[in-house]
């Protein structure tokens, strides 16, 4: 915990592993980052900044005029000038930009849409040096209303096998899948439980069907689960795979995908990476580390070859002694290195010490020193053997390190994305400004708290969850509601990827505020169901709605009917008074009619001036008094811009194992029935 007094940037960093946490966060961060100097020009990219623009490298623009690379233009595609550009503006103002949405060129001369931020740098006296820019590519969320129809296409042409499936049985699978599991046709897996595509125990002993049963509620609980499994083809084959069983849910309720790949080659050569991995290690033994063997009587060492080397002298030059090695320590280090091996044997103990060389050529070195006394008969103090590793490299990169990591500071803390890394029980370590900024918990307060009790409580198990898959699996993603400084629930999309920091795992987690996505996606799911001229439901919502009465009606015994309608002389009313006023007719009947029945029938725009209402729980008599009250009440009605009209109606009810098709024969016939009968009728059948 820290002190009172505590600069919170101070007791940040000691909360976090900090060697090699700058250059892996900005590397791994999700979101495209790079800066800017005032004159616009490209200082960084991350990794994602560099794949998002197209660049070969960071280096490969580094220096060059940021605006001219990426053609900054505004949502309509007119690109900015530099004086109108956003990002110099944030620069000019001092003040950050908390979101903006423009169009963007990679360096091929592909266009995307992007959602970005930007935050001014500034240097101790204010001036502003510069500006980070987080970016992110949404031209996906803006084409995901058509992802729903290019679904069963992406299904059919995946080169994975994918089954869907009901936990008793598969429903679907893909022509992928008919070739991994040496199927004919798709009869021979539908209908069959998913266990039979495995054999009775897995490998380790696992019963399979059991072991799917617990895959299956963690996918259905958690949103998906990720697996290796053995797989069984029809032909008895046997064959390792890599599966992801994901939730899907549909109309008729949640069901599992299963996405399954064949690893036996990746399996092959993953053996093969094991060994040769293993042959590295045994090399890496036998590399060069200097060590030496002092002996106490005789003041006489004896230095392996890479000692030699370490200390500029050519190997096996010239007999060492303990004067040679005080000679080429740096003077002001001497004392320090006499008085750890003065110390070193009175204990009887060793020393550990880094220090500095001077080598013959005047170069220096660093170097670090390791040594244990031996003692001999009656303890008395014999040899000294140590090892000496040059490690100026590794110096001069922590120091590039300690640079970067102030560097990743700056720029988390700059960023719109809440950032957040966790210690292996869940509990925050270190996160960025705009966690404090978006929950209103103080820094004091945060430290040390479980992160899921931020988190909406009804999103606390799954986020749980995901937080145990990233440290289990090694990455995962999750959507959940944060609950913000006002108590308001925002909801967010959280990264989640298992770190390593000074030999510790941790996760590391950025969340993004999705709250306008989820918005889209609400409103592009009620235009595909709904008529958008009437606001009521739509053909294919209905014959859905149809279908589920149907199943309803077979397995309860319950009954309903349906009834279509349509307005009498309708090209009339377009012909002699114009669409507007037909286009209003039409969402005029729809008003009223519905109005007219109850909350518990769907009425539906069938297609033109033909409309559909389902009557749940009604049989024919019943549902022929609810047509005829619609159908005088309509004639009773004046609509704007046209006077009195009429409609024509066709009741039918549902015969037990009838077809829907046979249903809405029957109903469009009645209908027929009445219009040839004089219009302004019903007709039941």
């Amino acid at each position: 915990m820290s002190g009172a007094n505590d600069h919170p940037s101070e007791s940040i960093r000691r909360a976090l592993p900090e060697p090699d946490l700058s250059r892996l966060l900005l590397e791994n961060l999700a979101t495209g980052v790079f800066g800017v100097d005032v004159e616009g020009r490209f200082t960084f990219l991350n990794r994602a900044a560099t794949r998002l623009f197209g660049f070969t490298s960071p280096e490969s623009v580094l220096g060059r005029d940021s605006h001219s690379l990426t053609n900054h233009s505004d949502q309509d595609g007119v690109r900015y000038t530099v004086m109108e550009c956003p990002i110099h503006r944030v620069m000019v103002t001092a003040r950050p930009l908390e979101v903006g949405t423009d169009t963007f060129r990679r360096i091929d001369g592909s266009p995307f849409f992007a959602r970005y931020y930007a935050t001014p740098l500034l240097d101790g006296a204010g001036d502003v040096q510069g500006a980070v820019v987080a970016i992110e590519d949404i031209t996906e969320s803006l084409l995901r209303e058509r992802t729903l129809a290019q679904y069963k296409a992406v299904f059919d042409a995946s080169r994975d096998a994918i089954l869907l499936h009901d936990r008793r049985a598969i429903i679907d699978c893909n022509p992928a899948s008919l070739e991994l599991f040496g199927a004919a046709s798709p009869g021979d897996l539908i209908g069959h439980h998913p266990g039979d595509c495995s054999p009775q125990f897995q490998p380790d002993g696992r019963p399979s069907r059991e072991t799917l049963e617990s895959l299956a509620e963690q996918a259905l609980t958690g949103g998906s689960v990720a697996y290796e499994w053995l797989c069984r083809g029809l032909d008895g084959r046997s064959f390792p795979s890599e599966v992801l069983l994901s939730r899907v849910d549909l109309p008729e309720g949640p069901f599992l995908q299963a996405v399954i790949r064949d690893i036996t080659e990746r399996q092959r050569a993953e053996r093969a990476l094991r060994h040769s991995q293993a042959e590295l290690a045994a090399a890496q033994e036998m590399a060069q580390l200097g060590n030496w063997v002092r002996d106490i009587g005789s003041d006489q060492l004896s230095w392996s070859d890479e000692v030699f080397r370490i200390f500029g002298l050519e190997p096996g030059s010239r007999q060492p002694d303990y004067g040679d090695v005080l000679r080429l320590v740096h003077p002001e280090d001497r004392e320090r290195l006499e008085r750890a091996i003065a110390g070193a044997l009175e204990n009887g103990s060793g020393y550990e010490l880094e220090h500095r060389i001077l080598r013959p050529d005047g170069s220096q070195r660093t170097v670090q020193e390791r040594a244990l006394v031996v003692r001999g008969d009656g303890g008395r103090s014999v040899r000294m053997r140590g090892t000496i590793q040059d490690v100026t490299d590794r110096r001069r990169l922590e120091d590039q390190l300690r640079d970067q990591r102030d560097l990743v500071e700056t720029i988390l803390d700059g960023l719109p994305a809440i950032f957040f890394l966790l210690d292996t029980e869940g509990r925050l370590v270190r996160w960025n400004r705009n966690l404090e900024g978006v929950t209103g918990i103080s820094e004091d307060r945060i430290q040390g708290r479980e992160a899921v009790q931020l988190a909406d409580p009804l999103d606390r198990q799954r986020l749980g969850s995901a937080f145990d898959l990233t440290l289990q699996e090694g990455s995962a993603e999750i959507e959940a509601g944060l609950r913000d400084h006002n108590g308001r629930i925002v909801h967010y999309l959280f990264t989640c990827n298992r770190v390593r920091l000074q030999g510790g795992t941790f996760l590391a987690g950025f969340g993004v505020d999705i709250s306008e996505r989820k918005r889209l996606e609400k409103e592009l799911a009620r235009q595909a169901s709904h008529d958008h001229l009437t606001g009521l439901y739509n053909r294919w919502k209905f014959e859905e709605v149809l279908q589920l009465e149907r199943e309803r009606a077979r397995r309860y015994g319950t009954q309903f009917s349906m009834v279509m309608f349509d307005i009498d002389h309708f090209k009339r009313v377009n012909d002699e008074f114009g669409h507007d006023v037909g286009d209003r007719v039409l969402q005029g009947i729809g008003g009223l009619v519905g109005q007219q029945v109850r909350r518990t029938d769907i009425l539906a725009r069938w297609g033109g001036e033909e409309f559909m209402l389902l009557l749940s729980e009604t049989g024919l008599d019943h549902a022929r008094q609810l047509a005829e009250a619609t159908r005088m009440r309509v004639g009773q009605t004046d609509f704007p811009g046209c006077g009195r009209l009429t409609i024509s109606l066709g009741v039918t009810e549902y015969r037990p194992g009838e077809t829907l098709s046979a249903m809405l024969k029957r109903v469009d016939n009645a209908l027929y029935s009445a219009k040839r009968g004089g219009r302004d009728r019903t007709v039941t059948a």
